[in-house]
C-alpha cells in the first residue's frame, strides 16, 4: 500500500527538500550527435514521452524494442558521463536481437564499444563516457543483485513475458535515480500474451484496450503519489520499414491458425489470451443470481497473504454440484505494482470478512472456509518470543470475542485446512472448467461478473515453460490457489481411461506388481482402482480385472480400505472415490 507522505513528517521534509531546485546538475548537449531516430508516428511519442512510467505495447513488429534502444541512446547522446541505462529481458538468449541492432550502429559509426559475450551481461561504453548495460533477470532475487546501482533510464523489454513483473517494477524503482539530475523514466515493451501479461494489462492498459485503467490510451494516469504513467499502442501499420520491406510478414501472421495468438500479435488484443493455462471465457462468466438460495451449501476459500495479496472467495453449490463464484476480496490497492499485497494483519482481514458476509447477507448462515496449510502453522512471537497464535486461530479468536459478536451475531471464522496436493488440485480446477456441448448449459464452475480480479486473472495465466505441468511461478497465483481449495472439497469423477495400467495384465499378479502400478500412477482414481485391484488378488483373483470384478460383485471394501491405509491414503474424500468406484 503507498505511504501517505502526510502521515510522517520525515516524508514531507523529504519532499520539500526534493522540491527546492536542483544543485549542481549535469547540462545536456544542445547538439547530441544522432546515433537512432524514431519513425513517425507512436514510436516518435514513445521515444520523447516525458512520462515517468511508459508501456510502448501492442502488436508483432511495432518498432517497440528499438525503440526502447533508442531511448538509451538518445539519452546517452544527449546527457554523456551523466547516463547510465539499464535494460533488461528475462534471458540473455532473448537479446541476441538487440546485440546485433547494437553491432550494426556501431559498424554504422556510432562511438561505442560493446562489452560481454552471448550469456553474460553486456555493457555497451560511448566515447562521451555514457553507458547502457544489457542484463537478464530470471528470477526475482536477482533483482537484488541491483541494490545499490543508479541508473538513469530501466527499459524491461517484452516485460509481459516476465511472470514477476510487478515485483520487478516496484524493486528496480529504488536505482531509479540520479545525482546529475537527469530526468529518470522507466520504460516497458510488450505484446499480449505471457506469464506477466495479467499485471501489465493491470497496472498499464486503458480500459479501452482490454485493460483495466480508468485512462484512454496516451492520456496520463496519475497515480496517487504523482507518479505518471501512459499508454501508447504499438502498432505493425507504424511501422513501415518493416511492413514495406517485408510484406509477407503481415501475411505469415494472418496464416496463424490460433485466433488467440492471433489476435494478440496482429490486432494487439489485450483481452487475448495466448498460451493461457485454463479455458475460461464468456460461458464461465454470469450475471448475478441474487439471493443465493437459502439451502444451497456455502464456501468461503482463503489463500493467506501480506506481502504478496490475498485472497477471498465465496461460493455456493447448486444441486448439480456446480461451484458459483459470488463475491470476492482480493487483497491489493490497485495503486501499488501488481502482486503486491496490502500488508493486512490477521484481525483486520477476519474483520474484513465478517463486514463483507454482513453486506452480502449471509452472516450467520453454515460457511464451510478453506484455507491453504501455512494458515496453521504457528508464527513468531516478536513480543515475547517463541510462538504466536496461527493465522487459523486469530481467526477463531477474533470472530468468537464478545465485542465482534455483538456486531456480528453468530460470527464464527474457523478455518479448515484444504488439500494442497498440486496435481490433483489443478486438474480439479480444469475438469470444473471444461465447457458443455450444450451452448445452454453452464460449466461446473463459473464466476459472478462482479469477481473483477478472478475474470482477470484466471485466463491470463500460463503453464511452466519448462514441464507444462503446473503454472508459472511468480504469476498471480493466488485466486486460482483458493479456488482449488473448493475444488478439492467438491471433487469431480474424471475420466479413467480403459486401463491400459490395471487390465492389460492376462497373467497372474501379485501384490508387489499392483503396488508398482499403484505408486506409478498419477492420477488418484488410478490408484485407488490399483490399491482396491491389489486387496482382490490377495483374496484370490488370477489377475486384476478378475480383482476388480470380483470387489465390485461383493461389496466387500474393507481389504481395500485397509491397503489404502497402507498407502497413508486413508482420507475421507479418498475412500469415498473408492466406494463410488467400486459400488
Amino acid at each position: 500500500m503507498p505511504t501517505d507522505p502526510a502521515a510522517d513528517p520525515r516524508l514531507v521534509r523529504l519532499l520539500d527538500v526534493a522540491g527546492s531546485g536542483p544543485i549542481g546538475a549535469a547540462k545536456p548537449d544542445p547538439n547530441p550527435p544522432v546515433w537512432w531516430a524514431p519513425q513517425p508516428g507512436p514510436q516518435a511519442l514513445a521515444a520523447i514521452c516525458p512520462a515517468d512510467e511508459v508501456f510502448f505495447g501492442g502488436t508483432r513488429g511495432g518498432g517497440k524494442s528499438d525503440c526502447a534502444l533508442g531511448r538509451q541512446l538518445r539519452g546517452a547522446a544527449k546527457w554523456g558521463t551523466a547516463w547510465n541505462g539499464l535494460l533488461v529481458r528475462r534471458k540473455y538468449k532473448d537479446l541476441k536481437e538487440l546485440r546485433r541492432r547494437i553491432d550494426g550502429l556501431v559498424a554504422a559509426g556510432m562511438p561505442a564499444e560493446r562489452v560481454g559475450g552471448e550469456e553474460q551481461v553486456n555493457v555497451l561504453r560511448f566515447s562521451n563516457g555514457a553507458a547502457i548495460t544489457l542484463v537478464a533477470i530470471h528470477r526475482i532475487q536477482q533483482a537484488d543483485d541491483y541494490q545499490g546501482h543508479q541508473y538513469t533510464e530501466i527499459t524491461l523489454d517484452e516485460a509481459p513475458t516476465i511472470p514477476f513483473i510487478g515485483q520487478l517494477i516496484d524493486r528496480l524503482k529504488g536505482c531509479l535515480r540520479s545525482p546529475a539530475g537527469v530526468p529518470c523514466s522507466m520504460f516497458l515493451t510488450g505484446n499480449p500474451g505471457g506469464a506477466g501479461a495479467g499485471q501489465i494489462r493491470a497496472m498499464y492498459v486503458p480500459f479501452t484496450d482490454g485493460g483495466l485503467l480508468p485512462v484512454r490510451e496516451r492520456q496520463v494516469h496519475r497515480l496517487k503519489d504523482g507518479t505518471t504513467r501512459v499508454f501508447i499502442r504499438s502498432e505493425l501499420a507504424d511501422n513501415p520499414a518493416l511492413v514495406r520491406n517485408d510484406p509477407q510478414y503481415v501475411k505469415r501472421l494472418l496464416s496463424i491458425s490460433d485466433k488467440q495468438l492471433r489476435d494478440a500479435w496482429l490486432l494487439g488484443k489485450w483481452d487475448a489470451f495466448p498460451g493461457q493455462a485454463f479455458e475460461f471465457g464468456p460461458r464461465h462468466i454470469i450475471k448475478p443470481i441474487w439471493p443465493i438460495p437459502q439451502h444451497a451449501p456455502l464456501y468461503m476459500t482463503f489463500d493467506w497473504g501480506y506481502g504478496a495479496p490475498f485472497s477471498i472467495g465465496w461460493w455456493w453449490v447448486d444441486a448439480d454440484g456446480r461451484l458459483y463464484r459470488f463475491a470476492e476480496w482480493y487483497g491489493w490497492d490497485r495503486e501499488s505494482p501488481a502482486n503486491t499485497g496490502l500488508r493486512l494483519t490477521d484481525q483486520q482481514i477476519a474483520e474484513g470478512i465478517l463486514a463483507r458476509e454482513k453486506r452480502l447477507g449471509i452472516l450467520g448462515r453454515p460457511i464451510t472456509r478453506l484455507s491453504g496449510p501455512d494458515c496453521f502453522s504457528k508464527k513468531p512471537d516478536y513480543r515475547g518470543g517463541g510462538q504466536g497464535p496461527s493465522t487459523a486461530e486469530e481467526f477463531s479468536q477474533y470472530s468468537a470475542s464478545p465485542a465482534v459478536q455483538r456486531r456480528y451475531p453468530g460470527a464464527d471464522l474457523a478455518l479448515f485446512p484444504g488439500d494442497p496436493s498440486r496435481e490433483l488440485k489443478i486438474r480439479q480446477f480444469r475438469q470444473r472448467l471444461q465447457v458443455p456441448d450444450d451452448p445452454e448449459e453452464l460449466p461446473m464452475l463459473v464466476a459472478y461478473d462482479t469477481c473483477k480480479d478472478f475474470i482477470r486473472i484466471i485466463p491470463s495465466l500460463c503453464t511452466d515453460e519448462l514441464t507444462h505441468e503446473y503454472l508459472e511461478p511468480g504469476q498471480e497465483l493466488h485466486p486460482f490457489d483458493e479456488a482449488c481449495h473448493v475444488c478439492m472439497a467438491r471433487p469431480m469423477a474424471m475420466e479413467i481411461p480403459e486401463a491400459a495400467g490395471l487390465r492389460q495384465a492376462q497373467a497372474p499378479a501379485g501384490p508387489d506388481d499392483l503396488a508398482q502400478v499403484a505408486n506409478r500412477e498419477h492420477d488418484a482414481q488410478l490408484r485407488v482402482l490399483a490399491a482396491a485391484a491389489m486387496a482382490g488378488v490377495e483374496a484370490g483373483a488370477s489377475d486384476i480385472s478378475e480383482a476388480i470384478d470380483m470387489l465390485t460383485e461383493s461389496g466387500e471394501l474393507g481389504d481395500a480400505i485397509a491397503v489404502l491405509e497402507e498407502y497413508d491414503e486413508d482420507d475421507i474424500s479418498m475412500l469415498g472415490r473408492l466406494g463410488r468406484l467400486l459400488g
